[in-house]
C-alpha cells in the first residue's frame, strides 16, 4: 500500500513521465500523413492474426471515393461524395462506429474518377476538408456548423487539375495552406478562422498533390511539386509570406504526367520524391545559394510510387509501387513494395507476385502497415533487409471495387481502412499482459 507522503511523491514525480508514456503511445492522426506529417505512429501493434483475421470494430457503407480519415481522441472525420449533388462530412464514433454529427454542402457536378478527396484536418476546434471541385470548408466542432467556405476557382481565377482537386489543407499557425495551382497562383494561405485570403504564390504548375511541411537546411518551408511545359517542378515557399525559396526543374521524358506524392525527408539536406506516370523516384540533394535553396538529382530509378509518398522506417525508405507496371507505366517489372537505402540505393523489391502495390502504406510502432491498392488486403510487414511478411488478412468481404487508394489513419490501437464502398476500422491491439 502506498502511504500519503509516498503517494504525494508519487504523483509529482511519476504524472510528467506517465504523460510522457501516454503520449507516445498514444497519439492522435489528425490529419493526412499523421500527427507528424511522416506516416508514422509510436504506438506498438499485434505481429500475428489470428485464422480468422483480426478483430472488425465495424464498418459503415460509403459511396465510392478515395478520401481518407483522421482520428482525434474517440471521434473519426471523414468526407463522402453523393455523386452529382453534395459533399458530406462525417463524424463517427472511433469504437462504434456510430454517427456523432454531419455537415453537407450542396454541389452539383462530377469529376474524372468521382468521389471524395483528401484527408480532413482537424483542430481543437475546427474541421478543415476540401472537395474535387475545390471548396475548402471550414467546421465549427462545437456547432457542427460552417464557419466558412471558399471555393478556389472562383477566388484564385483557377483551373481545377484534370482529376480534381486533392487538397488536405494544412494548418500552419492562423494560416490554412492550400494549393489553387492556377496559371497566376501556386499555393495560398487562408487566415483559418475567416477564410480571407493572407497570401498567394507564384504558379508552381498543375498539381494533384498537395502542400506539406518540411525544414530543409533550417529553414521551414511549405513544398509541392508540379508539372508545366513538360517539366517536373519542385517549389518551395515560405510559409508565413508565400516567399519562394526553392524552385526546382528537371525535364520530363513521359507524355502526360500527373504529379501526386510529395517529398519524403531523409535530412534537412536530402529528399526522396516518387511519381508514377513514367516518372519514377528521384533522391535530391539540397544547397543554400544567396539566401535561396537550389536542389540538384543525385539518383534516379524507374521505380514509380503512383499515389502514395516513399515511407521512410529508420534508415530504410519503402516505395508502394505501382502494380504491374500500372496504366502508362514504361516499367512492367517495378511493381510491389520497393526498399531503399538512404543513398538511393535499391535493396530490394516483391516484384508483381505479392499484392502489396499502388495502396498506402504506413509505419507502426517500427511496422509497416499496408493496404494493397488493387483489392484492400491488409499486411504487416516486418522492415529490414529483405521482405518479412508478419500477417497478412482479407479485411473487405465484399467486392471492395478497384482504385482502393485512401489514405490509411491509425490511432489508439484501431485502423481506419476505405474501399470503394466501406470504411472499416481493424483493431490492431496488443493482448495487454
Amino acid at each position: 500500500m502506498i502511504t500519503p507522503s509516498l503517494s504525494k511523491r508519487f504523483h509529482w514525480f511519476l504524472l510528467p513521465l506517465l504523460s510522457v508514456a501516454t503520449s507516445a503511445l498514444a497519439e492522435d492522426w489528425p490529419k493526412f500523413l499523421g500527427p507528424n506529417g511522416d506516416n508514422a505512429s509510436p504506438e506498438k501493434i499485434l505481429t500475428a492474426f489470428p485464422e480468422s483475421g483480426p478483430k472488425i470494430e465495424w464498418s459503415l457503407d460509403v459511396n465510392a471515393g478515395y478520401g481518407g480519415s483522421a482520428i482525434v481522441g474517440e471521434e473519426v472525420f471523414f468526407m463522402d461524395r453523393i455523386d452529382d449533388q453534395k459533399d458530406v462530412i462525417h463524424c463517427v464514433g472511433l469504437l462504434d462506429g456510430k454517427e456523432r454529427w454531419k455537415w453537407e454542402y450542396a454541389c452539383a457536378g462530377r469529376i474524372n474518377h468521382p468521389g471524395s478527396r483528401g484527408v480532413p484536418t482537424v483542430t481543437e476546434d475546427a474541421v478543415y476538408a476540401s472537395s474535387g471541385f475545390g471548396h475548402v470548408y471550414c467546421i465549427d466542432r462545437s456547432t457542427h456548423k460552417e464557419r466558412w467556405v471558399v471555393d478556389v476557382v472562383k477566388t484564385f481565377e483557377a483551373d481545377p487539375p484534370r482529376f480534381g482537386y486533392s487538397i488536405h489543407p494544412l494548418i500552419h499557425g492562423d494560416h490554412c495552406l492550400i494549393a489553387p495551382t492556377g496559371d497566376s497562383v501556386g499555393l495560398a494561405a487562408l487566415d483559418k478562422k475567416t477564410g480571407k485570403t493572407v497570401w498567394k504564390s507564384e504558379s508552381i504548375g498543375g498539381s494533384h498533390s498537395s502542400p506539406l511541411l518540411v525544414t530543409i537546411l533550417g529553414k521551414e518551408l511549405v513544398v509541392m511539386p508540379g508539372t508545366h511545359d513538360g517539366q517536373l517542378l519542385l517549389s518551395g515557399f515560405d510559409p508565413n509570406n508565400g516567399k519562394r525559396l526553392l524552385h526546382y526543374t528537371e525535364k520530363l521524358t513521359s507524355g502526360r504526367f500527373n504529379p501526386i506524392p510529395n517529398v519524403t525527408m531523409v535530412d534537412e539536406s536530402t529528399a526522396f520524391l516518387t511519381e508514377g506516370y513514367g516518372f519514377g523516384t528521384r533522391l535530391l540533394k539540397f544547397a543554400q545559394n544567396d539566401g535561396k535553396i537550389e536542389a540538384s538529382l543525385v539518383k534516379s530509378n524507374d521505380v514509380e510510387g503512383r499515389i502514395h509518398p516513399a515511407l521512410k522506417v529508420g534508415n530504410q525508405y519503402y516505395v508502394s509501387a505501382v502494380g504491374g507496371g500500372g496504366r502508362r507505366s514504361r516499367n512492367k517489372d517495378s511493381a510491389g513494395l520497393v526498399c531503399f537505402d538512404q543513398t538511393g540505393k535499391e535493396l530490394w523489391r516483391t516484384g508483381n507476385d505479392l499484392k502489396v502495390s499502388d495502396g498506402s502504406i504506413i509505419s507502426v510502432g517500427g511496422l509497416i502497415v499496408s493496404q494493397h491498392g488493387g483489392d484492400g488486403t491488409l499486411r504487416l510487414i516486418q522492415p529490414g533487409p529483405s521482405y518479412k511478411e508478419l500477417a497478412k488478412a482479407t479485411i473487405f468481404k465484399d467486392e471492395p471495387g478497384n482504385e482502393l487508394w485512401a489514405p490509411l489513419a491509425f490511432a489508439s490501437g484501431k485502423l481506419i481502412m476505405r474501399s470503394q464502398n466501406q470504411i472499416v476500422c481493424v483493431n490492431l491491439e496488443r493482448a495487454s499482459k
